[in-house]
């Protein structure tokens, strides 16, 4: 491949990054919940970080993979059939 350079791995550490953003998050919703601080909104407000969060960790998996194979085909091989 000439011109830029492949970003895939980049991308996938980017999108780690985000996933341990949202557990973060998600950590203090949990520990307010576990004492009972937090209204309904709240609840719901966490029930959605950890969709969210679960989504961008199969985004970040799957980036992580495509990673893996971009570098596997640079070395003359590859994953496909």
């Amino acid at each position: 491949m000439t011109g830029s350079p492949d970003r895939s791995e980049a991308v996938a550490d980017e999108l780690w990054v985000r996933v341990r953003r949202l557990a973060e998050r998600m950590a203090l919703f949990e520990e307010a919940d576990a004492v009972g601080e937090l209204d309904e909104e709240g609840r719901a407000r966490l029930g959605a970080l950890r969709v969210r969060a679960a989504r961008a960790a199969e985004r970040a998996r799957l980036a992580d993979e495509l990673a893996e194979q971009i570098r596997g085909a640079g070395r003359g091989r590859t994953q496909f059939p």
